[in-house]
């Protein structure tokens, strides 16, 4: 969770350099929710219905906020559904719909001249379509 949050907000940074300011919103606010989500396991505050909702309402309202352009609206979709799988409770569903913002968040990286970011982006599909494959197709056990 550490090295997650850490990476968040070294995106919130990078993003902020790039004057790009829809990501770096997108990426405070998802170390926002990435720690609720990780609390909702052990915390009752953290297993509200209302969350994923409240989550969608910020992406939108931090992209309303620092719109510039038409593609400022790629993170703020890519975020929302993310909002939406990081809350189901079945990991296969969580893994076909983290699949959607993958190239929305590709595209806009393109667009702002992120190389990290499409870095990350082509990492974390690589890790998504490997988790696919080993637990959906290939039907193999968690490890641990």
């Amino acid at each position: 969770l550490a090295v997650m949050l850490g990476g968040l907000l070294f995106f919130v940074v990078h993003y902020s350099l790039l004057q790009a300011w829809t990501g770096a919103a997108m990426n405070l606010i998802e170390a926002g929710m990435v720690f609720v989500a990780y609390k909702k396991e052990k915390s009752a505050w953290a297993q509200k219905i209302y969350w994923p909702f409240l989550f969608i309402f910020m992406f939108v309202i931090g992209g309303y906020l620092t719109f510039g352009s038409k593609i400022d609206m790629l993170p703020v979709i890519a975020q929302s559904i993310a909002a939406i799988a990081v809350w189901q409770t079945n990991p296969k569903a969580i893994r076909y719909i983290m699949l959607i913002p993958r190239p929305l968040w590709f595209i806009y990286n393109v667009l702002v001249l992120s190389y990290a970011g499409m870095i990350a982006e082509i990492c974390i599909l690589a890790s998504v379509l490997g988790a696919i494959v080993r637990f959906d197709i290939l039907g193999k056990k968690k490890l641990y």
